[in-house]
């Protein structure tokens, strides 16, 4: 794969950072771009920075060697093989080791911007470091001066076919406006050409693409944290990770792992009425801006709102949890089970209903015997069980190994049904 050519092009009241890809194994050439209104092109410079993130992920899972041949920063480059030795270490029948090369690698020279942009999507996470940067500046040392939403990041664009980010961008105008700050919005076509996974591979990459297509005008930007220090997993963006996408011009900061997500929607965001007029997480609205209220993700935010007396609050979603939601909520990955865990905890913590509390134990219990067996033949589970008991511990025998062995069988064999 390489990277052959970038250029800048302004017309029509759009500026457009491209860049030409020659892709081996389709033996073609594909241009990939980031858009913005044309009052963003002084942000915007001819370099291959933005396009390295968006292109190594690609090459490792395709197997292909990455050549860049326009300018790239050399602290980037110097980061790559470490951003390799991560992803493989977490993927490595997914994601393998290439050579990086770079014909023009160069030491930037710094410049103090003093602005600060945020990734914000209305999302539980976005929402949180909005909150936190608006309120209480002091805590990164200078305050958020944009939002950024990109069209193409979310969703790739082709499933934009009814226009329905445009009450997205309308709402996220209406936050950025309520707080004084300036609110970037473009599109990019990287999801269209690379058809990974966004969460566990390309989602840090992705946002960390978009930051440095914006370097020449933005000093730091915030990617909003998925799972808090606590729950650090094989995800696409990660504190173990983003930072290293950073150039010598544009810092690009993991923010929010102090807090978790629970503690998020209970804590902050549910004393926020911006936060409660426009929270949009689901899974099932194709980029739009509504809430289902039953899809997994809808479950997993309504619950803690529930739980903290401020469900009702939240506008964008119904009163009342769906009748179901004990199996709409799902623990299929390490994950899920950490939010699930943290609901359970929350719920303890302000002594919810009994019933909340039973259910959300009882799936928790399911969730971890599927976790365990997950990739496991019967007779895989059933030897691992009986090393535990009669190995390892030989002297718990007095108690109940055979019923427990029987609860772990009957839990696994209910996720697979």
């Amino acid at each position: 794969m390489k990277l052959l050519h970038v250029e800048k092009i302004i017309a029509n009241d759009r500026v457009r950072l491209v860049g030409l890809v020659q892709v081996d194994s389709l033996d073609q050439e594909i241009e990939i771009y980031f858009e913005y209104p044309q009052r963003f092109a002084d942000f915007v410079t001819e370099s291959a920075d933005a396009f390295v993130p968006a292109l190594l992920l690609p090459a490792m899972e395709k197997g292909e060697n990455l050549e860049i041949k326009p300018l790239m920063s050399a602290k980037l480059f110097r980061n790559l093989p470490t951003i390799q030795d991560i992803f493989h270490q977490w993927y490595p029948s997914q994601l393998k080791k290439v050579l990086v090369t770079a014909e023009s690698p160069t030491n930037y020279d710094q410049k103090s911007l003093s602005k600060v942009g945020a990734f914000f999507s209305l999302g539980v996470d976005s929402f949180y470091t909005f909150i936190k940067h608006t309120k209480t500046p002091s805590d990164f040392g200078i305050p958020l001066s944009h939002l950024i939403y990109m069209k193409g990041i979310e969703r790739p664009l082709r499933i934009y076919k009814h226009g329905q980010e445009k009450k997205v961008i309308s709402r996220i105008m209406e936050v950025a406006h309520a707080a004084s700050i300036d609110c970037i919005v473009g599109e990019t076509n990287i999801r269209n050409h690379f058809n990974l996974q966004w969460g566990p591979y390309y989602h840090g990459a992705g946002l960390a693409s978009v930051s440095l297509s914006l370097s020449a005008g933005l000093e730091s930007v915030l990617i909003p944290s998925t799972d808090s220090y606590k729950d650090v997993f094989p995800w696409g963006t990660s504190p173990l990770l983003d930072h290293l996408w950073s150039t010598e011009k544009t810092n690009i900061v993991h923010d929010g792992s102090e807090t978790q997500r629970v503690e998020k929607i209970a804590n902050f965001l549910a004393k926020d009425p911006l936060a409660m007029k426009n929270l949009r997480v689901c899974t099932n609205n194709e980029g739009g801006e509504t809430n289902c209220g039953t899809c997994p993700k809808c479950v997993r935010t309504m619950l803690p709102l529930l739980i903290s007396g401020n469900l009702e609050k939240a506008i964008t979603f119904p009163d009342k949890l769906p009748s179901n939601w004990n199996r709409i909520l799902q623990i299929q990955d390490t994950h899920d089970l950490s939010h699930a865990v943290a609901i359970l905890k929350l719920a303890k913590e302000v002594k919810a209903e009994e019933k909340i509390v039973k259910a959300l134990e009882s799936k928790i219990e399911n969730g971890k015997a599927y976790l365990f067996c997950q990739g496991k033949t019967i007779a895989e589970v059933v030897g691992s069980i009986l090393h535990v008991y009669f190995i390892k511990k030989p002297f718990d025998l007095v108690k109940q190994p055979i019923k427990d062995i029987l609860n772990s069988l009957s839990l696994y064999s209910a996720n697979q049904g």
